[in-house]
């Protein structure tokens, strides 16, 4: 396997890696702040949200391949599932900061 290929490889793989993490983070963090009445609960789950979203960010922007390599379909594939990761972040992580879910 090329080097262009094994680091598509990865971006492919770590944009919804990351997005599982923040997942079950913001939701721990969710429940334990249920659980345990925390004051600043809101505040916490709005900080977690923005944490679990900027590496997604970063990696939505980031460029599979280096200036001057030929872009494969294994690069645009691993760039659009980047970005895939974010917009799903944005629509999964954003109901959990302002809907609350503590009964």
């Amino acid at each position: 396997m090329s080097g262009v290929n094994q680091r598509a490889l990865v971006l492919l793989v770590a944009g919804f890696t990351v997005w599982s993490v923040g997942f079950v983070a913001l939701y721990a963090l969710q429940a334990l702040g249920c659980a345990y009445e925390w004051p600043q609960h809101r505040a916490i789950l709005i900080g977690a949200d923005v944490v679990s979203l900027l590496p997604l960010i970063w990696l939505a922007m980031m460029k599979p391949v280096r200036e001057g390599e030929p872009a494969t379909s294994l690069s645009v594939t691993a760039l659009w599932a980047n970005r895939a990761a974010l917009a799903s972040g944005v629509l999964v992580f954003l109901p959990v900061t302002f809907v609350s879910a503590c009964i």
